[in-house]
């Protein structure tokens, strides 16, 4: 818990106040996208790292200064994090394995032959698991421990109100930093150089920490020689060699997050009729050409999940007379501009738009003879905030009745994706179906083992295909069976609305530890003063609205890194504001609340898509106004009464635990959909009004009296 603030120190340490804010959460999405990158489990357990993070960081405040055992290992503990991340390859972490009976991963889809508890059972009896994932997490808890008790210490040397001012501005300044270096590209290795360099006011005079910082660094610039980093993704390109008498690479194979993404193959006519059974090229010709063959001669085609170039070199080679590609990594993009063997990018004919699906469906005014969605499967790619992938709002209800609507009209959609065998094959078919009002045809191409091509138009038949089976029959039999996908439900990788077995395992296991952390800490009681839940609720309200904030606007600009930039800095810019006006005015915190509800049931109508028509900066200034207002007046009521708050850092702390369980909640989003954001959120700050009420109604309360033992014994607690 905090101590008291030390009026001789105040004015004198807001910049180190400042740099300690940003460093916890630079480090939070460094750790988050280094992890998930390098070690595949957590990026489909993403939300787990990020509750670790905000657990360590109000830890660290509520116990108000870094624990002297902590900061004393924080250089091993930092090294074990980063090294293990940096040689997880070798170390045979990078594809430890999730049960799929619930859950579709990358490499391995629902075994409907096997068990349900026979998975389960392999799942917990794995000895890596249980090792590396509640290892990771304490171990980042830790880390975070110091981090958020830097914080806390130094936050007593202010005054509530402007203390949290600096540690918004630091927060807000942490995150547009690491948003800018992924923008660019850069590696890991000068994301933690950044870090640690700005970590050194706090260790300078430990030599260990230093020699420790330099390791971390040195070895994740060598351990990372020759990968890309793109926005999204760590990205290698590997040569296939070519075959005897011709002069440049047939393929190459690209891998993101150290899985098979895609290949770029040569399949120019001259090459094709040269070495026709050469591999990997004999495998993909056919599947690349079939569009062409169902739907022949296209005038304007469009590709979406063009990569790196091959839809885009077919509709090339069969006449068409346009082609807008459209990518949604500018690094996969660069990378079939350079490498592919035809050099589709570089043609006149050729438009590349590099964005996400669902915002150009909404942009374009072009109508299509055939639209033809990529092999676009995200593979390990969800936000930081929520469990949406990349790649859940391309293969929903309303984005098939999009693409349906730019179709001309004999135009023909086509659909390429791993699916057989799967509820994946099963889910797209019925969507298509109930966006077309017309099941499609279906083919078995055997791309990738486990290819399906799926076939739609405006009411037209495709031409025959004798050489590829159709299997429309197989998947027409399962329809009534099928949970559909759609905008308020866009969960394509999961079989049913359920909570993947995986998660909750791994949430059970963290929340016992650290409840028990919490209670031979003492700090659990504290939590149980009406005023610190008051501050606990909004912080669970919060990260909520925070969920909700990215996973709508992911269908205003699509899942896109300008997501979570735009959302995160609204929100702690409308955090700064509602903090200056309650340093100068006081506001009621009534009268905030009736605004703030308000707010959150107008927002469960309200379509972000009415701002699609804007142009680009006003569309964003919107969308960030529009998602940020519930958090200026949520802002308003946090600052009123951290305000009057006698310990800021373990008032901090407490809010920053509210989120924690705001972050385990938002997984109940799988269930009932992205409704239930907004219903959660109600629910959360309601809480938050009724403990505020209560903690005004008790006669005689007073916070410092009622705490000040506790805070006394927590202190102890912490020095020993």
């Amino acid at each position: 818990m905090a101590i008291r603030r030390d009026e001789s120190k105040a004015g004198n340490s807001w910049p180190m106040l400042f740099l300690a804010s940003f460093l916890a959460l630079y480090f939070e999405l460094v750790i988050i996208r280094y992890l998930s990158s390098e070690i595949r489990i957590f990026a489909y357990l993403k939300n787990l790292s990020l509750i670790a993070c905000f657990f360590g960081i109000g830890l660290g405040m509520m116990i108000g200064k870094p624990p002297a055992k902590l900061k004393r290992f924080f250089p091993l503990i930092a090294a074990a994090i980063f090294l293990l991340i940096a040689f997880a390859s070798p170390l045979k972490l990078t594809h430890v394995a999730l049960p799929t009976f619930d859950y579709a991963v990358f490499g391995g889809v629902p075994d409907p032959q096997k068990g349900r508890w026979l998975a389960v059972l392999q799942f917990i009896t794995a000895v890596e698991y249980l090792l590396l994932i509640p290892g990771m997490m304490y171990l980042i808890v830790g880390f975070f421990t110091v981090l958020g008790g830097i914080v806390g210490q130094l936050l007593s040397c202010e005054r509530p109100l402007r203390g949290y001012g600096i540690n918004l501005a630091g927060s807000l300044a942490g995150i547009l930093v690491f948003t800018l270096v992924s923008f660019l590209g850069l590696p890991p290795a000068i994301w933690l150089l950044i870090g640690f360099l700005a970590s050194l006011p706090f260790f300078i005079r430990d030599r260990v920490a230093l020699a420790a910082f330099a390791l971390i660094v040195g070895i994740a610039a060598v351990t990372q020689f020759g990968a890309y980093w793109s926005p999204y993704y760590r990205i290698s390109v590997s040569e296939v060699p070519p075959p005897e008498g011709w002069q440049r690479p047939a393929a190459y194979f690209v891998d993101v997050n150290h899985d098979y993404h895609q290949k770029m193959l040569d399949l120019s006519n001259d090459f094709v009729s040269r070495f026709p059974n050469v591999e990997p090229n004999h495998s993909g010709l056919a599947t690349y050409e079939l569009p062409y063959r169902l739907s022949p001669n296209p005038g304007r085609v469009l590709v979406i999940g063009a990569g790196t170039g091959n839809d885009v070199a077919a509709a090339l080679r069969h006449g068409a007379t346009h082609v807008d590609a459209v990518e949604i990594d500018p690094v996969i993009y660069e990378l079939g501009k350079k490498y592919h063997p035809e050099h589709p990018y570089d043609s006149p004919r050729v438009t590349v738009f590099i964005d996400d699906a669902r915002a150009f469906f909404k942009k374009t005014n072009q109508r299509y003879d055939l639209i033809i969605f990529g092999y676009l499967d995200s593979h390990t790619m969800l936000t930081s905030l929520s469990s949406i992938r990349l790649d859940n709002y391309v293969y929903t209800l309303e984005s098939f009745r999009e693409a349906r609507k730019l179709l001309s009209t004999n135009g023909t959609l086509v659909i390429g994706f791993s699916a057989r065998g799967s509820f994946l094959g099963d889910r797209i078919y019925a969507t298509l179906a109930k966006a077309f009002d017309a099941p499609p045809f279906a083919y078995f191409t055997g791309y990738d083992e486990t290819g399906v091509v799926y076939v739609e138009g405006n009411g037209n038949r495709p031409a025959l295909i004798s050489d590829f089976p159709e299997i429309s029959e197989e998947f027409r039999a399962h329809q009534s069976q099928i949970l559909l996908a759609t905008d308020h439900w866009p969960f394509l990788y999961l079989k049913s609305r359920t909570i993947p077995f995986s998660i909750v395992a791994v949430l059970l296991l963290f929340i016992y530890i650290s409840v028990g952390l919490l209670r031979r800490s003492v700090l659990l009681r504290g939590i149980r003063a009406p005023q610190d839940l008051h501050l606990f609720f909004l912080g669970a309200g919060f990260m909520l609205l925070e969920t909700k904030g990215v996973t709508e606007l992911s269908l205003l600009f699509g899942s896109t890194w300008v997501v979570n930039a735009v959302v995160i800095a609204s929100f702690l810019l409308m955090g700064l504001l509602a903090n200056a006006l309650i340093s100068f005015q006081a506001v009621s915190r009534i009268l905030a609340y009736i605004i703030l509800f308000g707010l959150l049931v107008a927002d469960m109508f309200l379509p972000y898509t009415m701002l699609s028509g804007l142009p680009g900066v006003e569309k964003t200034v919107a969308a960030g106004i529009l998602v940020g207002l519930p958090v200026f007046f949520s802002g308003l009521v946090f600052s009123r009464s951290f305000k009057d708050c006698p310990y800021p850092a373990h008032g901090l702390g407490v809010n920053l635990l509210g989120a924690v369980v705001g972050g385990v909640l938002e997984n109940l989003v799988m269930i009932g959909g992205t409704p239930i954001l907004g219903v959660l959120a109600i629910a959360l700050y309601g809480a938050s009004a009724v403990a505020l009420g209560v903690s005004s109604s008790v006669p005689g309360w007073s916070p410092a009296k009622l705490r000040s033992a506790e805070c006394e014994t927590a202190r102890q607690s912490s020095q020993r």
